[in-house]
């Protein structure tokens, strides 16, 4: 696989976690707003990531700006970056995709949002 490649792929991820993150951010604030589910950040401090925020764009900014700082595929460095971006990538798929399911869920049940 080519740089320019993976890169397209990576960004093309990226781009499928951009809505679902705008979603899941504004249902946290109608949950903030209503005063529950409150917690101070999303990703635990170990997790990897240097964002340190209770919404899901900070992080996905994070990731964004990861990947354009990865080294090309033939330079040093690569399998250590590109190592250390799909460990948050993949957690951010996980996290993102559980709670996309439970805002699903939700939506089919208006009474319960808040709860």
């Amino acid at each position: 696989m080519t740089n320019q490649e993976l890169h397209e792929q990576l960004t093309a991820q990226l781009k499928n976690f951009y809505h679902p993150a705008i979603e899941a951010d504004e249902f946290l604030t109608l949950l903030s707003k209503r005063k529950v589910g409150k917690f101070s950040a999303i990703f635990a401090a170990e997790s990897g990531f240097k964002a340190n925020s209770n919404r899901f764009l900070p992080y996905m900014e994070e990731l964004v700006e990861d990947q354009q700082a990865l080294p090309k595929t033939n330079e040093e460095g690569f399998d250590v970056g590109i190592a250390a971006f799909l460990g948050k990538l993949q957690q951010m798929h996980n996290v993102l995709g559980q709670f996309s399911e439970q805002l699903k869920e939700k939506k089919s049940t208006p009474s319960n949002i808040g709860e």
